[in-house]
């Protein structure tokens, strides 16, 4: 059985029907998972509901993948939008178009075509910056062009964009520094207890408190109206609604995690760090537009640095690390962000939040109810993954809880470790010193940066950062992001108001256009695997 789920029963272009799988062997393995899976989509689709009218109309975000997706849409009585009316649109998608076009047509007849390079190499000068790539930074030197996010940043504050563009470069300095007088900043793998995953946890926890305090009136409210108590504003019913299904979603997710195996206090702390990973990315995705965001923080990783492998033992330790790559794997990716922005375009388009609410639920049931037997169906006609990061992400919690146990045998304290439970885990808690100084530091300079920005008028950073530092998608984006503010700031400087707003449709344009010139490939690939059933040339892959 564990064959056939790895490398798949299909033959040929026989592909297996839904009675060959066995799905009674995955009940208690869906028993637990999916009760898990519904709470947590409650509770995330809740907070999406409750943060909305406080980021779209008191702070006002840019939410800049909203405002492209709704200047395509045609507005009241309007057979399309109006932006299709203007000639900068058309040559600035026209142009991403045909340069994305030839490129992919160059997979095909590469001896006839000439493909347009859309990646910068600067690697000759790596000799002149050793401390860079000593800190991994050599990606910086050899950056791809994404014109999507050049286009992004032209709808963004422009500390927002720069601080995108020049963290990698910094933080990759920085790492470089450090690594020389031995101290690494990143080693072992997402589930390894290490600086950079404080860093970027702190970081995250600064964010969430300056969120939090923005709006702090608001949600105070919201919170009192949700428990039958009066509030000093009013606040809308389908708000309420869905702060109670977020409170009493999160007590059963809770509650879940207890009944499986983790002590209470355990489960509170994960869920806690849970929420913080998924709020903090859906407020950078609507103030930055960075569709590509990936996380260093993994909870199970951070409660073994705070707690120490001896206060917590491998059971505790292997369950939060399977939590943390099922549910944690791509918090970018998430329904929440994209109900962030969904959000945002419904407002928008003036379409009534409260009669929305019920139909995003209804979405997200149908959508889980599909995908998970379509995706156990699959991977047993064609196999699971064989490589790639899902495949790695599902052997990271083995290895890393097997290196764990080695560790605590060494020390003698395995059996004892097997032993605490509840309140005397907090007892015997010896957490990781470094890690947490890395912490509390990522955390002063979260909040110094949000200070700054909110005192001084032309401060150049944004505590956005700590979202990225110099993982891999802030190196893969951060120069585009960089050209994005130097164009941005080029336009304002010599064409002022005026002409900044005249750019905008050639702005849009480019992004319309990379994104059709992504589907065109997508479309050709399916049309190829169906007929001919072979695997199709990759573009963007």
């Amino acid at each position: 059985m564990l064959t056939a789920y790895t490398s798949g029963m299909s033959q040929g272009k026989e592909h297996i029907s839904f009675g060959e799988v066995p799905w009674y062997a995955w009940l208690p393995t869906l028993a637990f998972w999916v009760p898990l899976m519904i709470c947590l989509l409650l509770a995330t689709s809740s907070l999406a509901i409750v943060f909305h009218r406080q980021w779209v109309r008191h702070e006002q975000l840019p939410y800049p993948i909203s405002v492209f997706a709704h200047s395509l849409l045609p507005g009241p009585g309007k057979a399309r939008g109006g932006v299709f009316r203007q000639r900068a649109f058309w040559v600035g998608a026209l142009l991403l178009f045909c340069i994305h076009m030839n490129n992919y047509l160059c997979r095909f007849w590469p001896d006839v075509l000439i493909p347009v390079r859309l990646w910068l190499d600067f690697t000759p000068l790596s000799t002149m910056v050793p401390t860079l790539i000593r800190g991994q930074g050599g990606m910086l030197l050899r950056p791809t062009l994404y014109f999507a996010v050049i286009a992004l940043a032209y709808f963004i504050p422009s500390d927002v964009s720069f601080s995108m563009g020049t963290i990698p470069f910094i933080f990759c300095y920085i790492q470089g520094t450090l690594a020389g007088y031995g101290i690494m900043l990143r080693q072992g793998n997402h589930l390894s207890t290490k600086l950079e995953a404080f860093l970027f946890t702190g970081g995250y926890f600064g964010i969430m408190l300056m969120v939090f305090y923005t709006g702090r009136h608001y949600y105070m409210n919201v919170l009192r109206r949700s428990v039958g108590m009066r509030s000093r504003e009013q606040v809308e019913p389908h708000v309420v609604w869905a702060m109670r299904i977020f409170m009493v979603a999160t007590v059963a997710f809770v509650t879940q995690l207890s009944m499986g195996g983790l002590d209470w206090q355990l489960s509170l702390l994960y869920t806690g760090i849970a929420f913080m990973i998924f709020i903090v990315v859906s407020r950078t995705i609507a103030e930055t537009g960075a569709f590509h965001i990936g996380s260093e923080i993994f909870p199970g990783a951070i409660i073994i640095g705070i707690f120490g492998a001896a206060a917590l033992g491998p059971r505790s330790i292997i369950m939060m690390f399977l939590l943390s790559a099922v549910l944690l794997g791509a918090p970018g990716w998430s329904s929440m962000p994209f109900l962030v922005q969904g959000l945002k375009l419904a407002d928008m388009s003036e379409v009534r939040i409260g009669r929305l609410t019920k139909w995003i639920f209804i979405a997200l049931g149908l959508s889980l109810l599909i995908s998970l037997p379509m995706t156990i169906y699959w991977q047993y006609d064609q196999g699971v993954p064989k490589g790639g990061w899902l495949r790695s992400l599902s052997s990271f919690p083995f290895e890393t809880l097997v290196k764990t146990k080695h560790q605590l045998a060494a020390q003698g304290s395995l059996l004892q470790s097997e032993a605490v439970s509840g309140w005397g885990r907090f007892a015997a808690m010896r957490p990781t010193g470094p890690c947490i100084l890395a912490f509390f530091i990522a955390v002063g300079l979260a909040l110094g940066i949000g200070f700054g920005r909110l005192r001084f008028r032309n401060w150049p950073f944004h505590p956005v950062v700590f979202v990225f530092l110099g993982g891999h998608q802030a190196k893969m984006m951060g120069v585009s992001f960089l050209i994005g503010w130097l164009v941005k700031a080029l336009v304002n400087k010599y064409g002022g108001a005026r002409v900044y707003q005249a750019t905008k449709p050639f702005m849009i344009g480019i992004l319309a256009g990379e994104m059709t010139a992504r589907l065109v490939p997508m479309l050709v690939g399916s049309i190829v695997y169906f007929v001919t059933g072979q695997s199709p040339q990759q573009y963007f892959g």
